[in-house]
């Protein structure tokens, strides 16, 4: 209870500045940043698997987000954050709003990949995930994004908020 709290003021603070991330150098990441305990759903819409392997990548001896408190869930329910790989086709837009409502308050959405900021104009019916919720927190692009600049990016985040 404490740290959903604590996440709670945090994320909220954040909402009212609407802080914008920017990657830092990772040898001014302390481990002390996420130190707490951060869940993240990943939904995987429509991307070409090369932002999935450098996820995937996050979990592995180089970096370790698990040693910062990071992880991985695979239920919404169990999830602080939300993080939507590529754009949004229009058969999974309702699942995504679905596993929207049930993550914990508070809700923040990360965009990650090029897909899941602007969408895809190659396709007429995929959408970003602005587009899809109505709002992003965080835009990690790239295609794909190194898992380095990943953990870059949430841990700007989490310093500024």
């Amino acid at each position: 209870m404490f740290f959903y709290n604590l996440f709670k003021e945090i994320i909220n603070k954040m909402l009212q500045k609407r802080v914008k991330a920017d990657k830092i150098a990772l040898s001014n990441f302390a481990p002390d940043i996420l130190c707490k305990s951060l869940k993240l759903r990943v939904i995987d819409s429509w991307d070409d698997e090369s932002t999935m392997a450098e996820l995937y990548a996050l979990e592995g001896p180089a970096y370790s987000v698990q040693s910062y408190g990071i992880d991985f869930v695979a239920s919404p329910k169990h999830a602080d954050w939300v993080v939507i790989v590529g754009s949004i086709p229009q058969n999974m837009q309702n699942a995504v709003r679905d596993a929207y409502k049930v993550i914990q308050e508070p809700k923040v959405i990360i965009a990650l990949w090029d897909g899941a900021i602007n969408g895809d104009d190659r396709f007429t019916n995929c959408l970003s995930a602005k587009d899809v919720l109505g709002r992003v927190d965080l835009e990690i692009p790239g295609n794909p994004a190194t898992a380095k600049e990943i953990l870059s990016y949430l841990a700007s985040f989490t310093k500024k908020i």
